[in-house]
């Protein structure tokens, strides 16, 4: 239940040994109020999203060292090198065969 941005939620009546509550009026008539419901603009939630994933980025992930990296990316460039070209001479291979071909049929 809401009243005027402030949310209201119903509670047991709870009484002390006296018979009057521990807590104050409120809880007497079995509501509560609490702090008023603060809600996010989209454009804030999106700007919080991106500073915990920067703030997550520097301490929970595990980078690769800067050396081991250097050494990755020649071994894959190497790799990529010598595939475009075993490619490259498969295709010129394969391409002289089709027009051999087709000027034997011809």
């Amino acid at each position: 239940m809401t009243r005027q941005g402030v949310r209201l939620t119903r509670t047991p009546f709870v009484s002390n040994k006296n018979g009057f509550s521990s807590v104050g009026r409120a809880l007497v008539s079995g509501v509560r109020a609490s702090q008023p419901v603060q809600q996010k603009t989209a454009m804030a939630a999106f700007i919080t999203y991106i500073k915990d994933s920067f703030e997550e980025l520097k301490t929970n992930v595990s980078w690769t060292p800067r050396a081991e990296l250097q050494q990755l990316v020649v071994i894959v460039f190497v790799f990529s090198v010598l595939f475009s070209l075993a490619i490259w001479g498969a295709d010129t291979v394969l391409s002289s065969v089709v027009s051999g071909y087709f000027k034997f049929i011809n």
